[in-house]
This record gives C-alpha cells, sequence and structure tokens, in this order.
C-alpha cells in the first residue's frame, strides 16, 4: 500500500509540475507529446521509446526529464531515474529533483540515502508543496521504523553449463579435462527494524558432473552495520566463510570489510548521475589440511562507479588486492601463493525492451607474485619470479519473466599469460540459469 502511494505522488508531482515548467522546445515536441498519452494510456514501454526518441532530435527540457523519470521508475529501473534527475539538480528545479532522488533511492531499498534526500527537499529554500510531501516522507520513515520488526531479502539463482578447462591446465597438457556443472547460490539478509545492524548469508556449491574432484562449496555468514554519512551510506562488515575444494576443507576466513555509497557522486565525463562507491576490506585466512600455504593476510581496497545513459548502463571497477600467505615449500622447489594483484574492470548492458537486455563485461587482472618460484628444470633448479596477465570476456543475455524471476545465459572466455610457462592456460564456460530476487 504504501509503495503505490509513493509512486501516485510520484506521478502526479510530475504530471503538475510539467504544465508550469519551461515551454517545450519545437525539436521533438510531437514524439513528446505522444510519449505522454502512451504514459497516460499505461504503455509505458512506447512512452519510453517516444520521450528517448525526443530528446535524441534534441529535446531536453525539464518535462521531458521528469517524464522519463517517472517511466523509468514505474519499470523499475531506478539507475536510469536517478540519472535523470541529477541532471536537474543544477536547475531551478532542483527542490524536486531532490524530493524525487529521495523516492528512488526508497524504492531502491537505501534508507539513508532517501532520508538525505527528503531532509534537503524539505529546506527552506524549496516551495511549499515540496517541503510537505518531504516532511510527509520523513514522518512515514520515523513510524515505520517504529512499528516493523524483522525486515529481510533474499536471492536464489541456479543454473548449469559446460566448462572446456576445468583445471586450469596449460593449452597443450594432456590432463585437460572438460565438463558439464551445476550451480547453486542463496543469499539472504535480516535486518531488524528498530536496528541499523543486519544479519546476512551466503551458501554457493558448484557440482562437475564426472569430475567432483574439482567441486567447490562456499558458506559465509556475518553482521552489519549501517550508518549515514553526509549523503551517502556507510557499511561496515564482520564475516566467517569457509570454502571446500573436491570435499576437503580449503579455507576458513575472518573478513572485515567497509564500503561507503555516497548519496551523490560527481565523477568523470558528464559530471552528475553517476552512482559510485569505495570499499577496503582486511581478511584472515587459515587453509584447511593439505592447504596451509593458504594461511595469512589478505587486503582488498576498490571503487567502482555506474552511470544510466539512455538505454545504456555503464558500469567500472578498480582493486588493489595485496596478499601475503605462508606459500608452499619442499625441499627442493618454493611455489609462492601471496600476489600483488591490480584489476580493471568494465561492463555495459543495453535494454532492448523491460524484460530484455543484453551486455559484455571484461576485465583485466595483473598478478605480480612476491617471492621468487624455485623450479626443477632439467638436472638443475631454476628460480623466477612469477608475474600473470588474465583477460577475461563476458557477453550475457537477461529475460525478466516477472517482476522476481529472471533468465539468463552467459558466455565467458579467459586467457591467462605468464612468465611460467606452466601457468598459460585459457578456458571457455558456457552457463544457463534462472535467478529469483524477493
Amino acid at each position: 500500500m504504501r509503495r503505490s502511494i509513493l509512486i501516485t505522488f510520484f506521478t502526479l508531482l510530475v504530471v503538475a509540475t510539467s504544465g508550469l515548467m519551461a515551454k517545450t522546445e519545437p525539436a521533438g515536441r510531437s514524439d513528446f507529446e505522444a510519449g505522454v498519452d502512451a504514459f497516460s494510456e499505461g504503455e509505458l514501454t512506447k512512452a519510453l521509446a517516444l520521450f528517448e526518441q525526443a530528446r535524441a532530435v534534441g529535446m531536453n527540457t525539464p518535462p521531458l526529464l521528469y517524464n522519463m523519470g517517472v517511466v523509468y521508475f514505474r519499470l523499475g529501473r531506478h539507475e536510469l531515474a536517478e540519472a535523470v534527475f541529477q541532471e536537474l539538480l543544477d536547475t531551478p528545479h532542483a527542490a524536486l529533483a531532490r524530493y524525487n532522488l529521495g523516492l528512488v533511492k526508497l524504492a531502491s531499498g537505501q534508507q539513508r540515502a532517501a532520508q538525505k534526500w527528503f531532509e534537503l527537499a524539505a529546506g527552506p529554500d524549496s516551495p511549499e508543496k515540496v517541503r510537505v510531501l518531504a516532511r510527509r516522507q520523513l514522518d512515514e520513515s520515523e513510524q515505520s521504523v517504529q512499528v516493523e520488526g524483522l525486515n529481510g531479502s533474499g536471492y536464489l539463482a541456479a543454473a548449469g553449463g559446460y566448462d572446456d578447462n576445468i583445471a586450469g591446465t596449460p593449452d597443450d597438457a594432456s590432463s585437460n579435462q572438460a565438463g558439464g556443472f551445476a550451480d547453486l547460490l542463496a543469499a539472504g539478509s535480516v535486518s531488524l527494524g528498530a536496528s541499523d545492524f543486519s544479519l546476512h548469508g551466503v551458501a554457493y556449491t558448484r557440482e562437475y558432473f564426472q569430475n567432483s574432484e574439482f567441486d567447490n562449496s562456499y558458506l559465509s555468514t556475518g553482521i552489519s552495520w549501517l550508518q549515514g554519512v553526509g549523503a551517502g551510506e556507510l557499511t561496515s562488515t564482520l564475516s566467517l566463510a569457509n570454502s571446500w575444494f573436491g570435499g576437503d576443507a580449503l579455507e576458513r576466513q575472518v573478513q572485515l570489510e567497509t564500503a561507503y555509497q555516497p548519496g551523490y557522486c560527481v565523477v568523470g565525463v558528464g559530471g552528475t548521475g553517476f552512482d559510485c562507491a569505495l570499499s577496503g576490506s582486511v581478511t584472515t585466512t587459515k587453509g584447511g589440511s593439505g592447504f596451509s600455504a593458504y594461511d595469512g593476510e589478505m587486503l582488498r581496497i576498490g571503487a567502482s562507479a555506474e552511470k544510466g545513459i539512455g538505454r545504456w548502463v555503464v558500469s567500472g571497477r578498480y582493486q588493489l588486492e595485496v596478499n601475503d600467505r605462508q606459500d608452499l615449500e619442499t625441499q627442493q622447489e618454493f611455489f609462492s601463493v601471496s600476489p600483488l594483484r591490480n584489476l580493471v574492470s568494465a561492463e555495459a548492458r543495453y535494454r532492448i525492451s523491460d524484460r530484455f537486455s543484453v551486455g559484455g563485461r571484461g576485465d583485466i587482472r595483473h598478478s605480480r607474485y612476491m617471492d621468487k618460484h624455485r623450479l626443477l628444470s632439467g638436472s638443475g633448479v631454476a628460480s623466477e619470479r612469477r608475474t600473470d596477465n588474465r583477460l577475461r570476456g563476458i557477453l550475457l543475455a537477461e529475460y525478466r519473466v516477472t517482476s522476481q524471476w529472471l533468465m539468463l545465459a552467459e558466455w565467458s572466455m579467459m586467457n591467462n599469460r605468464s612468465s611460467i610457462e606452466r601457468y598459460d592456460y585459457s578456458r571457455r564456460e558456457v552457463m544457463v540459469g534462472v535467478e529469483m530476487g524477493f
């Protein structure tokens, strides 16, 4: 009920305001008016196509931006709706844009960020109508915290596919193994309505139909603390995790992670309209029996940004990883498992319709191991520092069956080139599956 009221306020405010704003530019006017008619008749996909066409021919007025934002919101494309309203923050309609950004953040589950936008919209510089609506949202938020009990969300995914190099061995190795696999993933979180703390858990398993020695599983549980910092949100998480490989215990980990997501991000070309985040984590690892070489610590620092541009959503990420592990040493050989890694990734998705989207993702990872490998070579021992460059590309397609169910298909290719030949390999994988969020 509260969501339907929220959408009603959102739509009525936009329609009422569009008539008060500057006159529509001649270019794209017919498409804009046809889009408004389609929107009034409930044809959201058609309305969006007409609005985007009007913008493509040069129309960029506040009424057009607001109507596009409404349609994006109604279609559940919150990141694109946010990008449109961000463009209005430097106009005389900034107060209304702040209110609408609060609604978008609220619908996205970012309560703290939504509250900050509503507080800005309720300020003395805003028109009276906007102040009233913003104060109403703030009052409802306070009441919901007082009466709600447990709040939670969950995610389930099941997929199957084929991997042509399960062990990641060199291309010319006679031991290459290929085969089908099945993936299962479950994740969820539960929080108390009056608390900033939440409990979360993740369970994942991959089983190879004819190569069970490569089966792997992962289980994690933890507690997070969310707090408002400026207009953004700072999340601190303490988690415990266990992983298994081929049925044997691989690692036990304790991790402390913090992530900050500003409510308003200005970066790169285009200025506003970005979602961005900074993160860092420290992990202590204890290897299982036979995997004590992985004992040690790992530090990660990262930054990411995402922006909606019309039907496109593009994103990028950088991550630095530093490892200090025990490493593996025998009487004659030494293998470092303590790399310093730099990872850069980018992704682009294109929404063909409100249900169907396609995209691609790629990353490059450079790894330089801290100590030189010492390997048997012929009649002697060779000493060499290992340096790897891994390239990975993924093509994907998604079809949203309902608001909760999603079908997906992915094809990926990985290529690793190392200064030590035995670590060169390539790998291809195809996968199809379903996802459900609740």
